[in-house]
């Protein structure tokens, strides 16, 4: 969202970056850099300080347990809740609601992680608005706005399964996991709606009406990576609005970098985010590791560790910790070999962008997705994170992905499809605003699926009277043969007691 505000602002747009902060602790990590109008809506304070929400509470379960179906549930709970908290924080502030309704706006873009905001954006009388998901696919949005869902070759967003390629079982996990989001987001949206209908009347409409009325549905995803599916026209794609090419292109490396750098003939730089930490790491994983970096004494090891206690790595030269790294700028030059990431998306990008080799070990959400998205086309490597612990495996990956030239061949093609493609990010962004601004809204655009019946949708009825159609025939026949063939055996009996 900072990337898009950026963009506008940088077009000649007056543009407003509206926050309301759920973690305190990241409250000043918006990312804006040329947009300076921002109001940012500080959390009501808490009655119990131990309920205050921050991600950096919840991060180390993420190692051990696997977001799917079956086990993500509770993974949900502390952002619905703060989803609701920040949503009556919003509409309980009068002040904040004049001023934004006094300043006039053309257009809205919210993300809709909450639906709260599209409410916020109907009661200032905002009628063109845009959503933007920071996901290729996001499954709630894709079921509110009426797109098919596909879900026999179209992974879900945080779905484990490894391709488009599924077998049965991977098909229902995958189908599973789609409806998971939906009910659970779903449910979310449901309570936010109780809270903003308080405050702007029961008949206020709520998510299922102003998710398929947005105008349009900028979706982070470049189809020439990502899984290919069907999508309404609202729906757009910027995905590579994050990765600024030619910034990252004229940014040099201090020289205590190069020093690190040029110590071995080949570098290989370790991250996993701003969330997952390194040090919560399973201590199995973290001695695998070091025993892969042992393995190969002519790599330089960067780690990203949050941590000041690396005596577990004593002893192993060729491993360099660091809490910071400039990771856009490592990974354009040429002397770093390969990365090892989580594959957030921005990372995945950044990866693909700067045409560098990586091993993706997802540890939530959609990282899974986005790994996979890249491994099939060869530039990159997957391991599930259970597989750090796996010595084997995962000195296999290392050696592959370090001195396999394939993969280096491949992340370049990668690059060179993805710098050049017919239109940039920012372009397709700015003229798509510009462009409702102008015309917009745009109802017309949202599906008449929305309002049928789920068999009409589905084309039940009509697969029904086919049924009846090609099957009524043969019932007759049937019956009809049944009737001539119970006749027989008495016409049989008849004429052989006659002959006797």
């Amino acid at each position: 969202m900072a990337r898009l505000a950026d963009t506008l602002t940088e077009a000649g747009h007056n543009v407003t970056f509206f926050m309301p902060i759920l973690d305190e602790a990241r409250k000043n990590q918006l990312g804006v850099k040329l947009t300076k109008d921002v109001i940012l809506l500080e959390q009501p304070p808490s009655p119990i300080p131990k309920d205050s929400f921050t991600i950096d509470n919840i991060t180390e379960t993420f190692w051990h347990v696997d977001v799917n179906s079956k086990s993500g549930h509770h993974l949900f709970e502390p952002l619905h809740k703060q989803s609701v908290l920040a949503c009556e924080n919003i509409f309980r502030n009068q002040n904040l609601l004049e001023d934004l309704k006094s300043r006039d706006y053309d257009i809205a873009l919210a993300e809709p992680l909450m639906s709260c905001g599209l409410a916020l954006f109907k009661h200032l009388g905002i009628e063109k608005v845009v959503i933007a998901s920071s996901c290729p696919n996001y499954d709630p949005v894709i079921e509110a706005m009426g797109e098919p869902a596909d879900t026999s070759y179209v992974p879900a967003i945080f779905s484990e399964v490894s391709s488009d390629k599924m077998n049965f079982w991977e098909r229902l996990e995958n189908y599973e996991m789609y409806h998971f989001m939906v009910k659970t987001y779903g449910a979310m949206f449901d309570d936010e709606a109780k809270v903003f209908r308080k405050f702007l009347g029961q008949d206020f409409p709520d998510w299922h009406q102003l998710i398929p009325d947005a105008s349009l549905h900028f979706a982070n995803s470049i189809p020439y990576l990502d899984f290919p599916r069907p999508a309404i026209q609202k729906t757009v794609y910027m995905g590579g609005i994050t990765v600024d090419v030619e910034r990252i292109q004229s940014e040099k490396l201090p020289e205590t970098w190069g020093e690190v750098l040029d110590k071995r003939p080949k570098n290989m730089f370790l991250s996993f985010g701003s969330l997952a930490k390194s040090c919560e790491m399973p201590k199995e994983s973290k001695e695998n590791l070091l025993e892969v970096f042992r393995s190969e004494p002519n790599v330089t090891f960067i780690w990203k560790y949050e941590s000041e206690d690396v005596k577990f790595a004593t002893g192993i030269p060729n491993v360099h910790f660091v809490k910071w790294a400039p990771q856009t700028a490592l990974l354009h030059d040429p002397r770093l070999t390969a990365f090892l990431s989580h594959g957030g998306l921005g990372s995945t990008f950044e990866a693909a962008f700067l045409g560098k080799p990586a091993i993706m070990v997802p540890i939530f959400f959609d990282q899974s997705r986005n790994n996979n998205m890249l491994s099939r086309l060869g530039m990159t490597i997957t391991l599930h994170k259970k597989e750090l612990g796996d010595f084997k495996k995962l000195k296999h990956a290392f050696r592959e992905i370090l001195h396999n030239e394939n993969y280096k061949k491949n992340s370049e093609r990668v690059a060179d499809v993805v710098r050049n493609q017919p239109f940039t990010p920012k372009e397709i962004v700015v003229k798509n605003i510009e462009f409702v601004g102008r015309y917009g809204p745009f109802h017309h655009m949202t599906p008449y699926s929305l309002k049928m019946p789920w068999f009409q949708r589905y084309c039940y009825d009509v697969y029904l009277y086919k049924l009846i159609l090609y099957t009524l025939p043969v019932l007759l026949v049937l019956i009809l043969g049944k009737a001539i063939l119970s006749k027989l055996p008495f016409a049989i009996v008849k004429q052989s007691k006659k002959i006797e």
